[in-house]
């Protein structure tokens, strides 16, 4: 199982999925302990990034280097060098000549499965071409915004060309039909130790079970609140202070 990273900060924050410069070094050292880095350009990939924030290219990109770990860098496209916080071009394709993926996030981080036809074809096809034109490069993959996927969607993303797909739900690989995966994966929280992170790269079935129980727990959650407002509570108990007001500072 993949883990799954959205901001780092030099310090500890209290945004509930930021982790520190020496949080992320020390799963780094844990990953590298367990699997053989590869050579360059041959090696697999190892963790996730969502969302394409600046800190990511700050703070992750040098220890990945440091530590040659690979990793897929999963862009929301539309954000890329209009918004402050969040990776240029020109930062996106350093990253993916280094040897890491770089991805589809979407077109702004919609929920998709509340997009119209057209607007949910946007997301996950225009996204995939502008990525394809601006880093030169084969784009394959696509992480579901906030994880909210159904068949429309599914299908939505095979017809726009993705052969993998990517959501936050801990589970194991399975197919769908026979031109996508749907792959499964552990969102990092600032809480996450290092022997949490032992736990998620050698997940057996009763642990999978355990997180995956969760994970429905959370969706019948969401489904009786609503999209909008399970995230707006989220937002309040995740954090106490605006992710943007945290970070910022820092640039």
């Amino acid at each position: 199982m993949l883990p799954t990273y959205h901001v780092i900060v030099p310090e500890r924050s209290d945004y509930a999925y930021s982790v520190t410069e020496q949080q992320l070094e020390s799963h780094l050292a844990r990953i590298t302990a367990r699997f053989e880095p590869g050579s360059e350009g041959n090696s697999p990939m190892r963790l996730t990034f969502d969302d394409g924030h600046a800190s990511q290219f700050r703070y992750a990109f040098p220890l990945l280097q440091e530590h040659r770990v690979r990793a897929i860098f999963f862009a929301i496209v539309g954000w890329m060098d209009r918004r402050p916080d969040y990776m240029t071009w020109a930062q996106l394709r350093e990253v993916a000549a280094a040897g890491h993926q770089v991805q589809s996030h979407g077109l702004s981080h919609r929920f998709l499965t509340a997009c119209t036809d057209l607007e949910l074809e946007e997301e996950v096809g225009v996204s995939r071409k502008e990525l394809q034109q601006r880093l030169g490069m084969a784009v394959d993959a696509i992480s579901m915004p906030y994880g909210r996927m159904d068949g429309r969607v599914i299908k939505a993303c095979l017809a726009a060309g993705y052969t993998r797909i990517y959501t936050s739900a801990p589970k194991m690989p399975f197919r769908v039909g026979l031109e996508a995966q749907v792959l499964g994966r552990f969102m990092v929280k600032r809480s996450t130790t290092p022997a949490d992170l032992d736990r998620i790269l050698t997940v057996g079935r009763t642990a999978l079970g355990f997180m995956n129980a969760r994970y429905q727990g959370k969706l019948m959650l969401k489904r009786l609140l609503g999209d909008r407002l399970y995230h707006h509570l989220w937002g309040l108990w995740g954090s106490r202070k605006s992710l943007e007001e945290d970070v910022r500072k820092e640039y």
